[in-house]
């Protein structure tokens, strides 16, 4: 079980971080005007990305000190939940698009399922467990990292993986991105992805 969450200064310290690359390579797949859910959105860094192409983006963080610099970015609205600790506050409501990054609670795995439109798409990346050699991960608890092909695995069932990559980057973080749709009427739809 994890511990409590404590509020500290991660979210802001974000505030002028630069979008996630791996996000912005496929917004060109979203539809114009897509709904967007940007999950532990921080201080809005993927929100900026995401609101720029005319999404209308919900911005969902813990931390209520995320609020002011999500309301300032037009297209997007901030809502503050404890995805952990109280019910999936999207039961009746579904999304073009939902981004997760650096963020993983895999019990919301299913949830996120049912809240993707059809013909949605799921962008998710966070830390996975180190390459042999490597051990400089910033998220060091098991909670936080994902297993070799974990996202593939979790959702292989319910959604079409259409990219997938395991990285690691100079400071020895090791990173697990993908990117998948949810089947149209159970078929598969094919995508021509963009390049990087």
């Amino acid at each position: 079980m994890r511990a409590p969450y404590i509020p500290s200064e991660h979210a802001v310290k974000g505030l002028n971080a630069e979008p996630s690359a791996w996000i912005k390579r496929f917004c060109p797949l979203f539809s114009p005007n897509a709904k967007v859910l940007d999950m532990a959105c921080g201080a809005g860094r993927n929100t900026k990305l995401l609101a720029s192409f005319g999404n209308q983006v919900t911005s969902l963080d813990i931390d209520e000190r995320c609020r002011p610099y999500i309301e300032v970015i037009p297209g997007a609205t901030f809502m503050q939940a404890d995805l952990e600790g109280a019910p999936w506050p999207f039961e009746d409501e579904v999304f073009d698009v939902i981004v997760v990054s650096f963020y993983l609670e895999r019990s919301l795995f299913p949830h996120l399922v049912k809240s993707l439109k059809r013909g949605g798409y799921l962008i998710y990346e966070t830390f996975m467990l180190p390459f042999e050699g490597f051990d400089g991960n910033r998220a060091k608890s098991p909670d936080f990292v994902l297993e070799p092909l974990e996202l593939i695995d979790a959702f292989r069932d319910t959604l079409e993986v259409f990219a997938y990559e395991e990285s690691l980057i100079e400071k020895g973080d090791c990173f697990q991105r993908f990117v998948a749709r949810k089947p149209i009427n159970g078929k598969n739809v094919p995508v021509i992805l963009p390049k990087e």
